[in-house]
């Protein structure tokens, strides 16, 4: 796993096929808290659902099409 630190950007695969650009609020216990970069909402996930970069999170949103 990656280790996230506030101010970073990431990106997330959002209803298994939209890839959204997040930045990272806190990091801590393998969790994330996030917030958007196109509204004001936050959220928290596990680390392992997030991507360094927006390929990365393309390809995982790319397979869940073909499914």
């Amino acid at each position: 796993m990656a280790n996230w630190k506030a101010g970073d950007k990431a990106w997330i695969v959002e209803s298994t096929i939209f890839v959204k650009e997040v930045e990272v609020v806190n990091a801590r216990g393998g969790f994330v808290t996030l917030r958007f970069k196109d509204s004001s909402g936050e959220m928290r996930l596990r680390e392992s659902r997030l991507h360094k970069t927006k390929e990365e999170a393309e390809k995982v949103a790319n397979f869940n099409k073909k499914k």
